[in-house]
Parts: C-alpha cells; sequence; structure tokens
C-alpha cells in the first residue's frame, strides 16, 4: 500500500473518543469518591479522638477514697470521730508537742 492510500484509509475510520460529557461524568464520579472517603477518614478520625474522651466521662460509679477505705477496716466507737479527722487531730497534737520540745 502506498503512503497515501494509508492516510486516505485512516482519514476514513470513525475515530473512537469518548464524548465531552463522558469525560466529566467520570471526572465528577472521582471526585465524589474522593470526597466520600475524605469525610470517612474524618469521621472516623473524629471518633477516634473523642470515644476516649467520652469513655472515663460515662463511667460514674462513685469509689470510696483511701481514707473511707481506712475507716471502714478499723472499729469505731459512737463516740470516736472518723479515722481521717482523728489522724488529723493527732497530727496537730504532736505538732504541738514537737513545738514545746
Amino acid at each position: 500500500m502506498e503512503y497515501n492510500e494509508l492516510i486516505a484509509k485512516i482519514q476514513h475510520q470513525p475515530v473512537d473518543t469518548p464524548d465531552t460529557d463522558a469525560i466529566l461524568a467520570g471526572m465528577r464520579r472521582k471526585m465524589h469518591r474522593s470526597r466520600q472517603r475524605q469525610a470517612l477518614v474524618a469521621a472516623a478520625c473524629l471518633l477516634l479522638a473523642i470515644v476516649p474522651l467520652a469513655l472515663p466521662i460515662a463511667d460514674t460509679t462513685p469509689k470510696p477514697t483511701l481514707a473511707e477505705t481506712v475507716s471502714a477496716t478499723l472499729p469505731s466507737s459512737p463516740n470516736d470521730l472518723p479515722a481521717p479527722l482523728s489522724g488529723y487531730r493527732n497530727s496537730l497534737r504532736n505538732h504541738q508537742i514537737h513545738t514545746v520540745i
């Protein structure tokens, strides 16, 4: 085949190019998927940041302090002060004794 015949044959064949609408629709789909993915990642990161902060707040059961635990183990008479207050009074007495000495 001659060169001119090849050129003529190629010029007469239809070119298979996508429409502008098809190209734009594909780009819109890609952008939409990309935005969805970004929103999903942002929501997951936000959830991972908020959940650990919210969990300790949800645990509202009162727990006894160390002083309350110790007071519960000691025997008490009706006229005695609770152990933490008794210990405070004893520490004041000890401080007064040391300042006299």
